[in-house]
């Protein structure tokens, strides 16, 4: 009685173990593999299995193991270490990633298909694109994805994200996806002008204000007047100017009175008057300190 129950419980667990096996991942195109000889470091490498399913393993050159287990791929580089080794005590291990392939167009500063490993956000992969310029539309951005033999286009508004993460969720991003990032026409941005460093066209977060707006355009030039600042709010087809004294509201901590910008408005930042008057001046002394550098370099050649 006692054999029999000890032939049936090996029995049971010859049934789990091919049970295990069978249900063990298999190597994808993508996946990293460890490999571990222990004592010796030189034969321990992670590798990346190619789209053909080879790797860059010295002892593993040219051979596919796609479609393997981690037990079939130890039956196979066990023999191969014996050449060369006695007794390797070998270990692998998958690293369940793969790569995908993700196009990236329009307004990111290193455009075209990226090769990346998944799992990826939107954000992630906008960041392998380099990020988006000064001029993109955050809020009208589109992921074209493949589904049967037609492409089904994903509407994303990044800046709903920015504002409300708890309640608002991404798309996946998939292999084979095509992400276009458009350009920011003068309907979906707030351009600022002027005595600014980096004047352009930005998309508005969420109750962003003048200040915000001036931020983003790298603050106010030296000759900026931030004491008379035109804001040209754009309503119904038309815009509607307002003078904003923003250095008084910033100073008498009157934040809350600075205007909260809209889609279209415009901001310029004017020229301080004593600057203009004496910019002339300022020219001439600039181009005589460079004339003066040169000839004291040239008089120590």
């Amino acid at each position: 009685m006692i054999r029999f129950a000890r032939n049936i419980a090996f029995t049971v667990i010859i049934i789990c173990s091919i049970q295990v096996i069978g249900a063990e991942l298999r190597i994808k195109p993508g996946n990293v593999v460890h490999i571990t000889v222990l004592g010796y470091p030189e034969l321990s490498q992670m590798v990346l299995v190619r789209q053909d399913g080879t790797t860059d393993y010295p002892l593993l050159a040219n051979i596919p193991i796609d479609g393997m287990t981690v037990h079939s791929l130890h039956e196979l580089l066990q023999p191969i270490l014996v050449r060369f080794i006695e007794r390797p005590k070998l270990f692998l291990n998958i690293a369940e990633y793969r790569q995908i392939s993700v196009t990236v167009e329009g307004q990111v500063n290193i455009p075209g298909t990226h090769a990346i490993n998944e799992p990826i956000s939107l954000q992630g992969i906008l960041s392998v694109s380099g990020g988006t310029t000064s001029k993109a539309d955050l809020r009208n951005i589109t992921i074209n994805r493949r589904e049967l033999e037609s492409y089904r286009e994903i509407k994303v508004n990044l800046y709903d994200f920015y504002s409300d993460r708890e309640n608002t969720v991404l798309p996946e991003i998939k292999d084979g996806d095509i992400i276009f990032v458009p350009l920011a026409s003068s309907q979906t941005s707030v351009r600022v002008m002027g005595a600014v460093n980096a004047p352009g066209s930005f998309i508005p977060i969420q109750d962003e204000n003048i200040a915000d707006m001036i931020n983003r355009a790298g603050g106010a030039q030296l000759n900026g007047n931030l004491s008379a600042v035109i804001y040209l709010a754009f309503n119904d087809g038309k815009h509607i100017r307002e003078n904003i004294k923003l250095r008084h509201l910033v100073n008498d901590g009157l934040t809350n009175q600075i205007p909260i910008v809209r889609p279209g408005d415009i901001i310029i930042v004017t020229e301080k008057k004593w600057y203009r008057e004496i910019s002339w001046y300022v020219d001439i002394l600039r181009d005589f300190t460079i004339v003066v550098s040169s000839l004291v370099i040239l008089s120590r050649l």
